[in-house]
């Protein structure tokens, strides 16, 4: 790598592009992207702060974020700089940008992978026999090998132990001379002199590294911005589609509705998916959510008032707004706390609550409209859902319904079937522990479902590269529904919508799905699980993807098969 990276330097020179101001467009336009696509703060800013040092080699560059906005600090320029992100849940982005993330941390200093393993110093004879074989490839003949070389020096850095590595390690102290010693030969210490020239990196170098790093990074990023949006992978009617079923599912799993409920709340969910479109507010949500649940609430009212003895109105109105609650952002706001993001987490877990009493009292709202003009007052059956399904459905019914929920994070086709499974677990483990006959086991299942879902995803992440954020928030939001919100929004409907017994709820099951699923994630961390023969074969294979290969992405993204994947960093 350094002698490559010498003749880099010696026929180009240092590159006029990728300075200090485009290594921090690259930082904040990579946190931005990870944070729209469902990356949570906690795992977000070590990451960071990973790809921050095999961008510059600095470990000193910090990261300060919040809900809505980030300030990042350069210390090698001494700036400081803020940029604005919004939170979002997109599987396929969150893909795509864990690779050059991870290619970025592959140049840090700790080793060639991004899962802890120990970084030895290399023995001398390992370093000359890797200099006396890169010094015989830069002889080939080539008219211009700016590119190639570009290419196979930072794909030497990212497999091997990384420049940064070499330039924080002090190999000509001790560690060698002892072994210079030792050598009964006397071969080594003929060129000890040579050696030690060869493996002192001056700043050009550095620089030189730096700036290529951050060119093939910028390349990567705007070539991901050529690509279709997400939204495009999937036709409007299919959404469509996936979101009635997604309604119906909810109700029929968590509120024990009968089938003329869930066809009414499939029908509402169209609904709201087409008034989701419009641009009335494109720049104003809440009036979106405002509007939408009291045109679901009203329409729901006059259903059910007038067939109260086959409808009920809990499952088709909440199943019917299921997508717009803000089930994900209170888990996170209360694991934000957790993690001392303390101003972030306390943000979101107010907006949240007042989104969600938005939601139901505007819901109650439009019953309160329909009951005035179809002239009958509010029943108590209208909340008592006395006809459900068959359980045996459930055999047809999870399968399909958590394979709607995945699709609603718009991943890629690939990574459909596990996300798909580890919704189906864990609605299998919470419905089988909480069959037993004890009051406490609800708490119980969702802790073990959380913890065996992230743990579940983390074993196959480490032992594939896939990312497994996909795979565990479908898993988390199979718990959302029937965990505090939707059985507990009209729990106290003929008083008031929110009450402290409500609150508590939201609370307590939120940290009980924060502390499974992190526990889950320790249990497949490499201080646990260790390092094998197998990962590391696996990590050496994957390469990050290069602008060749972006642009088989830009035409058939959706059929990548393991070659085009990446090592994983993406964890609950």
């Amino acid at each position: 790598m350094l002698s490559l990276l010498r003749e880099y330097k010696e026929r180009f020179g240092i590159p006029e592009r990728g300075g200090v101001r485009e290594q921090l467009w690259v930082l904040t336009e990579l946190c931005t992207r990870l944070y729209s696509s469902g990356t949570p703060l906690w795992v977000l800013k070590p990451v960071m702060s990973k790809a921050a040092e095999g961008l510059t080699g600095s470990r000193l560059v910090d990261f300060v974020l919040f809900t809505r906005s980030g300030f990042i600090y350069s210390p090698s320029s001494n700036t400081t700089a803020s940029f604005t992100m919004e939170r979002g849940f997109d599987m396929r982005m969150t893909t795509l940008a864990e690779r050059i993330l991870v290619r970025l941390a592959s140049f840090a200093s700790n080793a060639r992978t991004v899962h802890s393993i120990k970084a030895d110093i290399p023995k001398l004879s390992t370093l000359i026999k890797a200099a006396r074989g890169q010094s015989v490839m830069i002889m080939g003949k080539s008219k211009d090998r700016r590119e190639l070389l570009a290419k196979e020096i930072l794909d030497l850095a990212s497999e091997g132990i990384g420049l940064f590595y070499l330039t924080q390690k002090d190999l000509r102290g001790a560690g060698i001379r002892n072994e210079l010693d030792s050598d009964q030969s006397g071969t080594f210490s003929q060129i000890n002199k040579d050696v030690k020239q060869f493996w002192t990196i001056d700043d050009s170098d550095r620089e030189v590294f730096t700036r290529l790093v951050t060119m093939e990074a910028v390349s990567s990023l705007k070539a991901m911005s050529k690509l279709p949006p997400s939204n495009q992978i999937y036709p409007r009617h299919v959404i469509l589609l996936f979101r009635t079923i997604s309604a119906a599912g909810a109700a029929g799993l968590w509120f024990s509705a009968s089938w003329w409920d869930m066809l009414v709340a499939g029908f509402l969910a169209i609904v709201v998916s087409l008034f989701e479109g419009s641009a009335l507010w494109k720049h104003e949500r809440m009036i979106f959510e405002v509007f939408v649940s009291f045109v679901v609430g009203a329409l729901t009212g006059f259903i059910t008032i007038t067939w109260k003895e086959v409808t009920c109105f809990q499952a088709i109105a909440v199943a019917s707004v299921i997508d717009i609650l803000q089930g994900f952002r209170v888990v996170y706001s209360i694991m934000e706390i957790m993690s001392k993001h303390t101003i972030s987490g306390g943000a979101d877990f107010l907006e949240s609550l007042l989104f969600t009493g938005l939601i139901a009292y505007f819901l109650k709202f439009g019953l309160h409209a329909a009951e005035t003009v179809m002239g009958d007052r509010e029943e108590q059956d209208l909340f008592q859902c006395s006809k459900p399904i068959s359980q045996w459905w459930y055999l047809l019914l999870v399968p399909v319904t958590s394979l709607s929920w995945s699709v609603l994070f718009t991943p890629l086709y690939r990574d459909l079937p596990l996300m798909t499974f580890h919704g189906i677990l864990s609605f299998v483990v919470y419905w089988a522990i909480t069959q037993i006959p004890d009051e406490n086991m609800d708490g119980i299942a969702i802790f073990v479902a959380a913890l065996t879902v992230t743990a579940s995803a983390g074993f196959i992440s480490r032992f594939t590269g896939r990312q497994a954020l996909g795979d565990t928030v479908t898993g988390l939001y199979v718990l959302l529904p029937g965990s505090y919100l939707a059985r507990g929004l009209f729990n106290t409907a003929s008083n008031k919508v929110l009450d402290g017994t409500l609150l508590t709820s939201i609370v307590v099951i939120a940290v009980t799905i924060g502390l499974g699923g992190w526990t889950g994630t320790m249990l497949c961390s490499p201080t646990i699980l260790g390092t094998n023969n197998g990962l590391l074969k696996n990590f050496a294979k994957i390469r990050a993807m290069d602008k060749r290969s972006l642009s088989i992405l830009r035409h058939q993204d959706h059929r990548m098969t393991d070659e085009h994947g990446g090592r994983a960093m993406l964890f609950f």
